[in-house]
């Protein structure tokens, strides 16, 4: 189980890791969006996993994961990936991305327009549509229904 936690107004966050070093990080000047993603650690080490995690922030689709992951074939990557994760890797990548979404639907001022710039999807159309079906709520009346909840 993985406990989710949403701060605000945080301007500093300073991590302790298990082998004694520290991170500290500060929020930008400009007051821009800070995201911080805990993937719980499995109890034993696999590369393939931790390796899919650090490559992940830096590819747009699967193709390129599998390769900096040093797979030539999509179909070899994509089996051992669904060995070690349960699923394909477009649909978890898609599960990141619209985990990314809802963040900054719910917790941001950005426009929809831009949040869909900002998460790599081309046609503000099929992040709506993609939200609807996966939220059960289009991103807009979402946010506003969290917003009325506030008050």
């Amino acid at each position: 189980m993985v406990d989710k936690y949403i701060f605000s107004d945080v301007s500093t966050c300073t991590f302790n890791f298990s082998n004694g070093e520290r991170a500290i990080v500060k929020s930008p000047p400009k007051k821009e969006i800070v995201l911080v993603k805990f993937i719980p650690h499995t109890s034993r080490k696999n590369s393939f996993q931790e390796s899919v995690v650090a490559n992940y922030p830096d590819v747009k689709n699967a193709s390129e994961l599998a390769k900096r992951c040093n797979y030539d074939c999509l179909k070899t990557f994509t089996r051992h990936f669904k060995k070690h994760f349960n699923q394909t890797p477009y649909q978890w990548m898609l599960d990141r991305k619209m985990e990314e979404v809802q963040h900054l639907v719910l917790e941001s001022d950005l426009s929809i327009s831009e949040i869909a710039q900002i998460c790599g999807f081309n046609n503000l159309t099929h992040l709506v549509n993609v939200y609807s079906n996966r939220f059960g709520i289009p991103p807009f009346r979402n946010r506003m229904q969290e917003n009325k909840n506030a008050i």
